[in-house]
């Protein structure tokens, strides 16, 4: 098996989908309409099948109510780790962290449209750590925001780009800043929230110059901004002696500064929430006490009452603070990976219905082994995904 990392994007059609058992046959039969094109390149490798479907195969997808992918390709992949995939709100751009093998370095790549060749590298050269990254939210120049570990001076910045291309520092002095989550206000206002000794701070500027700035807003971290800029989803540290590391996740209504605590167990350990497509819900993982213990998905309405517990056993990244749950964009299913459906080191994605409870298992190209890092394109009608996985040179694809 190679050990390198790599991303891989796997396009289903929409909600229309293959019997199983379709990239067991060797290939397809090029069946091809009149002025049809059968050289389609995407610029990638493409891992199965090894061509692009025709039209006529496409239209046999969608007839069956099977989920299964329609093509596999691998998007990019070097001799350093890749991580964290997040798209961006627009679903037009995609970001990633690379941990660099041979420094105590991390960097931040972005494709500024799914069609470029490479990424733009966003950090500089030499050992600064970027990580935390965040697209910003109500606005349609691909801000994002980040943090930075300053390898000279030991402290923790945010930085961010309002435009999609120019980086700034915004944070100044000594500390950690931490957390970032950029917001666009319709009066041409931004807003980024970040965490400053567990504390989430505000600032808030426009083309003229500041408007606010470190107004506190309560303890937590980790917040997301509603797209109306209202409420911010967040975890926040429980105030119990001893258990420092457990948190409790929040929604905080900025209009009057209170904060709703979503169910949990006291003893839970929950982690990374995400909205759902209608912000009508929040999911987050969570596992009982222990570190041995499996993770779960637990989702709860984002107005209150019982929470429902799916998934049995599914991956979350040890390493980083990765992003929650990942929603499909019609909020219909949840997507992810399981322990307990693993056949070696390979993985099948794994589907949930949240209206009926109903479970699929899909699978796709076992050349892709130990996944990690889902994450579901929010715009796209049919669920289109990035993850991270190894590719595994002893498994044949097709010829």
């Amino acid at each position: 098996m190679h050990s390198v990392h790599h991303l891989f994007l796997r396009i289903p059609c929409c909600f229309a989908l293959l019997m199983a058992g379709l990239f067991a046959h060797p290939a397809w039969a090029q069946n091809t309409l009149p002025g049809e094109f059968t050289d389609i390149e995407l610029g990638r490798p493409l891992l199965e099948p090894d061509r692009f479907p025709t039209v006529q195969e496409i239209r046999a997808l969608v007839r069956n109510p099977q989920l299964t992918p329609v093509v596999t390709f691998k998007l990019h992949g070097d001799q350093n780790n890749h991580r964290l995939p997040s798209w961006s709100p627009d679903g037009l751009r995609l970001a990633f962290q690379r941990s660099e093998v041979n420094a105590k370095s991390s960097k931040l790549l972005l494709l500024p449209t799914l069609s470029a060749e490479k990424p733009t590298l966003l950090s500089p050269p030499g050992d600064v750590y970027d990580y935390m990254f965040r697209w910003g939210v109500n606005n349609t120049t691909g801000s994002f925001a980040f943090a930075r570990i300053l390898p000279d001076q030991g402290h923790t910045h945010i930085f961010l780009s309002t435009d999609g291309e120019k980086v700034q520092q915004h944070t100044q002095g000594a500390g950690r800043f931490q957390h970032p989550a950029l917001y666009e206000r319709t009066d041409g206002i931004w807003q980024l929230i970040y965490e400053r000794e567990g504390q989430l701070l505000l600032d808030a500027w426009n083309s003229q110059g500041p408007v606010e700035s470190g107004i506190s807003l309560g303890r937590g971290a980790s917040s997301l901004w509603s797209i109306d800029g209202v409420r911010l989803l967040l975890s926040r540290e429980r105030a119990r002696t001893g258990r420092l590391t457990s948190f409790d996740m929040v929604i905080l209504s900025r209009r009057d500064g209170t904060g709703q605590v979503l169910p949990a167990q006291a003893t839970d350990t929950v982690r990374s929430p995400s909205w759902s497509p209608d912000e009508q819900r929040v999911a987050y993982f969570v596992r009982a006490a222990g570190d041995v213990a499996p993770w779960r998905i637990q989702i709860v309405s984002a107005s209150g009452g019982s929470p429902t517990m799916i998934g049995d056993d599914v991956m979350v990244n040890p390493d980083f603070e990765s992003e929650g749950p990942s929603w499909e964009p019609s909020g219909q299913r949840l997507w992810y990976f399981s322990h307990a459906q693993r056949e070696g080191a390979y993985y099948p994605l794994v589907a949930t219905d949240l209206e009926t409870g109903k479970t699929q298992t899909i699978h796709y190209t076992k050349r892709c082994t130990t996944p990690s890092d889902l994450a579901v394109n929010p715009a796209a009608k049919a669920p289109e995904m990035v993850f991270v996985g190894h590719e595994a040179r002893f498994i044949c694809c097709h010829s």
